[in-house]
């Protein structure tokens, strides 16, 4: 398995215990891009939103559609992968664009630029050694593989990418239970807890101040926390000296599906 797929993997997991199969998320390009007409101030704290006193499924829907009003996301954490930890951190929105990076110790890692169906991925050498080998990492240099988002080799990317797919997923789950009311990112939260069939406790903290954002998703096998809501993605993308397209690299250095 390589290490985005096992990225993949594993948020997908983590995400499953509370709603399904939700993609979570660092930066990349530098540069800024409109996310609706949300701003981060929308969802920073503020006054009490009643969250604590309500029933788990409402608090749910409550921060799955406050997700969605933010417009775009930073995802933020560790989780269990195929076989070492992976580390992630992106930045995602609900038009499809995304940038930050993704790695495994040991394995390598990728950054990662995605704008609308465009798709951008650069391992570092470390990848290449374990998954492309030398005639890959020759051929690409210090440069992007660009491809698309249709692309099913890097479905797994995609789909990490999709804030739509993951406010869906959030909001999905049911058997949930309220727990106690404790600080996350500094700010008052209210925790949502679920068991999966593999025996797995899977928390979800959602904000009780301001908008009911969802703040932290926990499992044992690793965390995940959301800030920065309302924050365009960065906008830049690697430039033709930058980049090289798949099509264009010699069958025998293709890449390996990711």
């Amino acid at each position: 398995m390589t290490a985005v797929a096992g990225a993949a993997a594993a948020v997908v997991a983590l995400t499953a215990g509370c709603g399904g199969s939700g993609h979570p998320t660092g930066p990349g390009a530098a540069g800024t891009r409109a996310a609706g007409t949300t701003t981060a101030a929308s969802s920073a704290p503020g006054p009490d939103n009643g969250a604590a006193a309500q029933q788990p499924a409402e608090i749910l829907q409550r921060s799955a559609q406050a997700l969605r009003d933010a417009r775009s996301v930073r995802a933020v954490g560790t989780v269990a992968g195929g076989g070492a930890p992976i580390t992630m951190d992106l930045r995602l929105d609900l038009d499809g664009n995304c940038t930050g990076t993704l790695s495994e110790s040991d394995v390598g890692g990728l950054q990662v630029v995605k704008a609308g169906q465009q798709l951008w991925i650069k391992p570092d050498q470390a990848f290449w050694q374990n998954h492309g080998g030398s005639a890959m990492a020759d051929a690409v240099g210090d440069r992007y593989l660009k491809t698309t988002s249709d692309d099913p080799d890097f479905g797994e990317v995609t789909g990490l990418c999709d804030l739509g797919s993951l406010a869906d997923q959030l909001g999905a789950a049911d058997d949930l239970t309220k727990g106690a009311t404790s600080t996350v990112q500094g700010r008052p939260a209210v925790a949502l807890s679920r068991t999966t069939d593999g025996g797995t406790t899977v928390t979800l903290y959602v904000a009780t101040d301001g908008q009911p954002v969802p703040l932290r998703l926990e499992q044992e096998a690793g965390t995940v926390d959301f800030s920065e809501f309302g924050t365009p993605v960065p906008s830049a993308t690697p430039g033709p000296d930058q980049s090289v397209d798949i099509d264009q690299i010699q069958p025998e250095a293709s890449p390996t599906t990711v």
